[in-house]
């Protein structure tokens, strides 16, 4: 169902002004820790154990104020979405803040998370593939938008409790039959809120033949 029509500013000069998190974060799974890391024996943290199934995960806003009214305006309020003002921001971070993680050498293949088919009718769009193809044109990487396709029986994610998440999504991602995952997989996703449907998306791809997986989402649930 839609929202009532929002008056949040989606403008690009709005988006360029959202505070990006600058806090500390897990190194394997992305969490938001705060000021300080508290490292695991295996790693990562309390969080990402046991060890998921990609090699690191970034979120470059927190879901809350001006970012989570205006990622639920561009999804629910049929609002102009701003696809190309959110691939800016992520670009920049790939090339400054994360530029460590990404070497010139690393061209991934970026695989929007498919929208459930529902949603996708009453929307007419998903907006991971719509900020995936702004991003990829930006950094110069192969966009991959058919590597992965979600069960039309798969329960959404939105609403749903914690401890169903990981449930919910268990099979609900495959790769479509004869067609092999590219080595090198960016998994773009709007919202990271427990690492179930980027762990799912992850071992879909494993299975299909990706080899070295990454997730990036616009923005991150702090549990």
């Amino acid at each position: 169902m839609f929202l009532p029509r929002s008056p949040v500013d989606l403008s690009s000069a709005a988006i360029r002004s959202w505070p990006a998190y600058n806090g500390g974060e897990c190194p394997r799974c992305g969490a938001f820790t705060g000021i300080a890391f508290h490292r695991t024996s295996s790693g990562g943290c309390p969080s990402c154990a046991p060890p998921p199934p990609f090699s690191f995960a970034r979120s470059l806003f927190v879901y809350e104020g001006r970012v989570r009214e205006g990622i639920r305006a561009a999804k629910y309020a049929r609002k102009a979405v701003p696809d190309d003002a959110l691939a800016e921001r992520l670009h920049g971070a790939v090339r400054n803040t994360w530029s460590d993680l990404f070497p010139d050498d690393f061209r991934p293949a970026v695989v929007p998370v498919p929208i459930h088919p529902v949603k996708y009718f009453l929307r007419g769009f998903n907006l991971p593939a719509l900020v995936g193809r702004a991003l990829a044109r930006r950094a110069g990487w192969p966009f991959a938008p058919l590597a992965l396709r979600r069960c039309p029986g798969a329960p959404p994610q939105a609403g749903s409790r914690l401890t169903d998440r990981r449930e919910n999504v268990r099979d609900a991602f495959h790769a479509p039959a004869g067609l092999r995952a590219p080595s090198e997989v960016l998994i773009l996703d709007d919202v990271y809120t427990s690492g179930a449907t980027a762990a799912a998306c992850a071992d879909a791809l494993k299975t299909a033949g990706a080899r070295h997986i990454v997730v990036l989402t616009v923005a991150r649930t702090v549990l």
